[in-house]
């Protein structure tokens, strides 16, 4: 009995404090890529993008999808910090870093853009019981003969 108890105990409780993993859908698209020379968005403001929260390799990973392009976060940690400030590096090695990725598909090719810096901002309110996930970055693209350069910029809210 003390076994059984104790096993629906430890269940339970490991449930409780784990980080919410699935997808949710927004009307709006939370994420904005934006060129510094024309103030093209690449994201579309007015359409619908899917937010998906799940575990990568144990790591916390959040993965913004409209259409055929994503924004993606590594982080470092099992779950989020209440602690707020993550910094964003190619190369992240520390637990108050992360990596950030913008990709695309077109046609048959698929292109992977790291974020080159910036930072994320999270905060946890504990009446609606969500976090609250605030992006600003920079990419820098190589091209051909020049170098193009996109601010990115999020903010949303998951479970």
């Amino acid at each position: 009995m003390k076994i059984s108890f104790l096993f629906i105990i430890l269940l339970v409780s490991s449930s409780a404090f784990a980080q919410h993993e699935g997808d949710s859908v927004y009307k709006r698209c939370p994420v904005a890529i934006t060129d510094t020379a024309t103030g093209n968005n690449y994201f579309i403001e007015h359409q619908s993008a899917t937010v998906k929260t799940y575990r990568n390799k144990g790591n916390y990973t959040i993965v913004i999808e409209q259409k055929n392009q994503f924004f993606s976060m590594f982080f470092r940690e099992r779950k989020l910090s209440t602690r707020g400030n993550y910094s964003i590096s190619i190369d992240a090695n520390g637990k108050n870093e992360l990596t950030a990725k913008y990709s695309f598909r077109s046609g048959e090719s698929v292109a992977f853009i790291d974020v080159s810096n910036g930072t994320v901002k999270t905060s946890y309110d504990k009446a609606t019981q969500l976090w609250h996930i605030i992006v600003t970055g920079l990419i820098a693209n190589l091209g051909d003969t020049r170098v193009s350069y996109f601010k990115a910029k999020a903010d949303f809210y998951i479970r």
